[in-house]
């Protein structure tokens, strides 16, 4: 039995080791399906992939791979999809496990279906001038959907034809001060000049955005309803990030959901670049992994890599999104306070640990 987890890892905590050593009393094997350094909040990774890379497989991951930009900043609904196309592609993976406040797989999967029976009603709702995960609560009308775990871990059983198992998350929960387990905690702990993040960065991110159109806004995902006339008309007036999402948000557009446009916006990840994952990237393993890489160079439906030479082999998308990812890279490592040189990326190697 081989385990699949979808994760970010930022930062990782005893919540995250509690999930895979419970998973490691009965699986053979974790693969990991992680965030690279773009997280679905819409911030930079506080750590870079390669460092949360390693604390995963010293913690009991053996296989890491990396769930690339693109898909990284969607909304929970195309981060599982794609992050589950990953999983199911290498073909080694038997099933998948999540940590989430809810431990019956069974009810989760109850409201997975009646999201689905409902998406029209769903909808409906959102002309009432809400946003999606508020229609969906008023019409689902399930406690479960007021916590973000839950709601992913709906989405992952929504995505995947793979068998699904809950473990029961542990600690106070998300967005709590509860150091120990909650990543959100700990990142409020963090020093800005230890970490990368958007705020190091804020004057070339206002930069990028002031040089834009509203038909450059048009070109991002999630962007339309006139939505990009919001956009334009916040970054003209703001001279701060922060000032920009609350000129922009309203009923209809969360949080969230305004910081991942924002990213992508300064990125350049564009609808252009919004297709079927185009290859399973290596980021790191150790000796057990050694063996599951192996078989899956046998049974993978796309094009492993592990090298930069790799990327010789991709198809056109795949070289496309690749090079976005290398670009994005550059730009994150401006959101240190010692900024770092562009092209590590190329230059970088998996994590092995032996």
């Amino acid at each position: 039995m081989i385990t699949g987890i979808i994760c970010e890892f930022n930062p990782f905590h005893s919540g995250h080791k509690h999930l895979i050593d419970t998973v490691t009393k009965y699986s053979d094997g974790v693969v990991c399906v992680m965030s690279g350094n773009l997280v679905q909040r819409g911030e930079f990774a506080v750590y870079d992939k390669f460092k949360r890379t390693k604390s995963a497989l010293e913690n009991g991951a053996d296989l890491v791979i990396e769930l690339p930009c693109v898909y990284s900043v969607m909304s929970a609904n195309g981060f599982a999809k794609y992050a589950v196309q990953i999983l199911e592609a290498t073909g080694i993976v038997d099933e998948i496990a999540f940590g989430a406040e809810c431990a019956d797989t069974n009810e989760l999967k109850n409201v997975a279906e009646k999201i689905k029976l409902y998406d029209k009603q769903i909808k409906d709702k959102m002309k009432d001038g809400i946003s999606y995960p508020c229609a969906r609560r008023e019409i689902i009308k399930s406690r479960l959907l007021d916590t973000p775990n839950n709601i992913l871990a709906i989405e992952y059983i929504n995505e995947t034809s793979l068998p699904c198992r809950t473990v029961k998350r542990i600690g106070k929960g998300h967005d709590t001060d509860d150091i120990k387990y909650s990543a959100s905690a700990i990142r409020k702990n963090l020093p800005l000049d230890e970490i990368s993040s958007v705020k190091n960065c804020e004057t070339a991110v206002l930069s990028k955005l002031r040089t834009m159109s509203r038909e450059d806004f048009l070109k991002i995902e999630d962007v339309n309803e006139g939505l990009e006339n919001r956009i334009v008309e916040a970054v003209r007036e703001s001279l701060s990030l922060d000032e920009i999402y609350e000129r922009i948000k309203t009923k209809r557009y969360t949080h969230s959901r305004i910081r991942r446009i924002i990213l992508k916006a300064y990125l350049g990840i564009t609808k252009e670049y919004v297709k079927d994952v185009p290859y399973i990237r290596i980021l790191g393993f150790n000796n057990k992994g050694r063996e599951l890489l192996s078989r899956m160079k046998k049974t993978a439906k796309l094009p492993v890599i592990s090298r930069y030479g790799d990327t010789d082999k991709l198809t056109e998308d795949g070289k496309k999104l690749f090079n976005l990812e290398c670009k994005c890279t550059d730009l994150y490592n401006l959101g240190y306070k010692n900024p770092l040189p562009c092209g590590t990326e190329q230059r970088s190697k998996i994590i092995i640990i032996d």
